[in-house]
């Protein structure tokens, strides 16, 4: 087998005129469509109407059944959601009542203690804003707890209320004050405040006292917040304290309270910490007070919505208890979650309607194409037997020439490539590879034109395998048949060189070991699809020779060209003025994938080869675990794959030199036999296997180009 290059083939017209061309065409569509019209059947249409009609059916039932899952994703889904934010509602209302007991068991705690305690509850809840300690003051203390605040550290601590204007005033004398006495963390404009003069609040604290329990103000937005667009509303959480414990009747617990406990507590955050606590994904959600339904949200997502849009079937609402105070959680789906099988049933009808009608196209057009493939395919002189395999431009086949019976290898401008540009490099390759005669490049037989027009040329057929394919069966190889290889390959690129040509793909896939004559590892040289004549860039170059001068825009535009993998650094950063001595690197990157089994430079993309090749030469041959290689060859591997190409070898016949002097055992020929006998059958075979793999995933429409 041989591999060609050569890119997606296109039945181009070379020299005829537009009009020619295009009554080519016309009749190619017309002869298409007859063949087609001949291969379809009755009976296909019946069974493809029967097709759409069952796929119609299941379609619509798929369709209903998908949205009966979504509906009870979603309510599973709500369902926990609200279960999380229950979960997170009662932690603030355990914590308070923890120091309320507090409270209650020492008869009062200092400032420092308050501190101590509510510290750590702050930072394992931070939805809390902040505790405080209310206590109940008699109008005789008011002086003692404004000293004691004073002596604290709070110079400006004194007992305050807000006027009718809003602006903050002295306490007024009463007969009892119930301050922001403690604050965690402190909020030096909220100490002092006197709770017993906003009625709101006092209404809220008396139903505390009077009920033994904790109760919850309406939502309402902290003083420091009003000046923040969108800023979520608080509640505030009254735990009463009472002297000696809770004395069990309203009569009693008047004059039994001390003062309150209290925590502020951001709603918003404690949603969103349940929300990421399980998967809330696709939920929105609005969390209200049902007592203040003029207050705005506690908590809301999306909050760009004013009015949150609704699927029926996509909504609950959660009735929530927080202390004494009744809240609603209304969730529902969002716009683009939880949605069944994109289209409705019509649109699922429609695609089983037309994946009946692939069907039928599809079982005519198999039917064409056999009925084509029986007939006897012809390239000029040569009967096509079977496809063997394409590359960058062309499409291989293995053929027979009609009279001399011969096996060759012809190869075609695949389908798709368009233009007289592609046409001539294509045809430019074949000049130039026919040119070389070394037996260790592929012979050319012949080239021309199809009746329509499409390039072909023809070549000896190698049964063989590739490096490529030799290493992946063998594993890494002894140093004596690599430099046996390599040394072959350099008196092919000799040849190349000095007929001022560079091969600009040398990669073990292109490179073929066969029994050819009787000799057995004969290595040959394939693809010379991306050659460039060094001689039409630049007639001083390194390596030219001469030779007839080509058009330099076939070759030289800049583009990046070849395998990154064993491309050298130039190649890459400057593919205009590559010379010989890139072929050289990529040779002796193929050495050094002979030896290890792996690159020496991998990468992803052309960018991460060319940052590896600037950090240095590749790891040690040693440290791939392979057997020991003498020092000589992997001095004369890593020449060549230096980064500065003019530490590299000068020429091929250099290299050659070079590899001999190394003095590693040769490779016999008893050897290469035993090696082709054993195991040569076998990897033939994996080779036939790979190819015919390769050939089954090309399309099958490409067969009759």
């Amino acid at each position: 087998m041989t591999s060609g290059s050569g890119g997606s083939a296109s039945r181009t017209t070379g020299g005829r005129s537009s009009a020619e061309a295009s009554r080519i065409t016309i009749r190619r569509l017309r002869s298409a469509f007859f063949l087609f019209k001949s291969a379809l059947r009755g009976r296909d249409a019946v069974i493809a109407g029967i097709l759409a009609l069952l796929f119609a059916g299941v379609g619509a039932y798929l369709y209903a059944r998908a949205g009966r899952d979504a509906r009870s994703a979603f309510e599973v889904r709500a369902a926990r959601f609200q279960a999380a934010v229950a979960d997170r509602l009662a932690q603030p209302l355990e914590d308070l009542n923890s120091l309320r007991s507090f409270f209650e068991a020492s008869g009062g705690l200092t400032r420092a203690q308050f501190r101590f305690l509510t510290g750590p509850l702050l930072l394992r809840h931070r939805m809390i804003y902040a505790f405080e300690w209310l206590p109940r003051v008699p109008r005789g203390e008011r002086g003692a707890y404004e000293s004691e605040a004073k002596a604290s550290g709070i110079p400006n601590y004194r007992f305050w209320e807000t006027s009718a204007d809003g602006s903050e005033r002295a306490a007024l004398d009463r007969s009892e004050f119930v301050p922001i006495h403690f604050m965690e963390p402190p909020n030096f404009g909220a100490l002092g405040f006197d709770v017993s003069s906003d009625m709101s609040r006092t209404r809220i604290a008396e139903k505390a006292r009077d009920a033994g329990q904790v109760t919850a103000s309406p939502p309402f937005r902290l003083v420091e917040d009003r000046n923040t667009t969108g800023a979520a509303p608080v509640v505030a959480l009254y735990a009463p304290v009472y002297r000696g414990g809770d004395p069990g009747s309203a009569a009693d617990r008047a004059p039994a309270l001390i003062g309150f406990a209290n925590a502020i507590v951001r709603v918003a955050p404690l949603v969103d910490t349940a929300a990421s606590s399980i998967d809330a994904s696709g939920l929105g959600f609005v969390l209200r007070d049902m007592g203040a339904p003029d207050a705005p949200p506690l908590a809301e997502r999306p909050v760009v919505f004013a009015s949150p849009p609704r699927r029926p079937g996509f909504d609950a609402d959660f009735p929530l208890t927080f202390a004494d105070r009744i809240w609603t959680l209304a969730v529902f789906a969002l716009p683009h979650a939880f949605l069944p099988a994109k289209g409705s049933a019509l649109e699922v009808a429609g695609l089983g309607a037309l994946g009946a009608l692939l069907a039928l196209i599809t079982v005519t057009s198999l039917r064409t194409i056999s009925r084509l493939r029986r007939q006897v395919e012809k390239v000029g002189p040569y009967r096509l037997t079977a496809r063997l395999g394409h590359g960058a431009m062309g499409v291989v086949w293995e053929a027979r020439h009609a009279l001399l019976r011969r096996p060759t290898a012809v190869k075609l401008l695949a389908p798709g490539t368009e233009g007289e540009r592609s046409l001539a490099r294509f045809e430019r390759e074949v000049q130039l590879t026919a040119g070389l005669t070394h037996p260790s490049t592929i012979a050319i037989y012949d080239y021309g034109r199809t009746g329509d027009g499409v390039f072909y040329y023809a070549m000896e057929l190698l049964h063989g395998i590739n490096l490529l394919q030799l290493v992946t069966l063998e594993g890494p190889l002894p140093p004596s048949r690599v430099v046996h290889l390599m040394r072959q390959a350099c008196g092919a690129l000799s040849e190349a060189h000095a007929a001022g040509l560079i091969h600009r793909d040398i990669k073990p896939a292109n490179l073929m070991i066969c029994v050819y004559g009787g000799i057995p590892d004969f290595l040959k040289v394939l693809d010379f699809g991306l050659v460039k004549d060094i001689a039409a860039a630049d007639p001083h170059a390194r390596g030219a020779a001469g030779g007839e001068a080509v058009d330099p825009a076939l070759s030289q535009d800049g583009s990046l060209l070849g395998t990154p993998l064993y491309m050298a650094p130039e190649g890459m950063s400057d593919p205009t003025h590559v010379d010989v001595r890139a072929d050289l690197f990529a040779l002796g990157a193929v050495g050094y994938f002979l030896l290890t089994g792996r690159s020496p430079f991998p990468g992803r993309t052309a960018i991460e080869v060319f940052a590896r090749e600037r950090q240095g030469p590749p790891p040690p041959i040693a440290d791939s675990g392979v057997p020991p290689v003498p020092e000589a060859l992997e001095a004369a591997i890593r020449r060549c794959l230096s980064f500065d190409r003019d530490r590299r070898p000068d020429s091929a016949d250099e290299l050659d030199a070079i590899l001999e002097s190394c003095r590693v055992p040769g490779w016999t020929r008893e050897q290469a036999k035993a090696w082709w006998r054993e195991k040569g059958p076998v990897a033939l075979a994996a080779a036939r296997a790979e190819r015919q793999e390769g050939v089954r995933a090309l399309s099958v429409g490409s067969r009759s180009s």
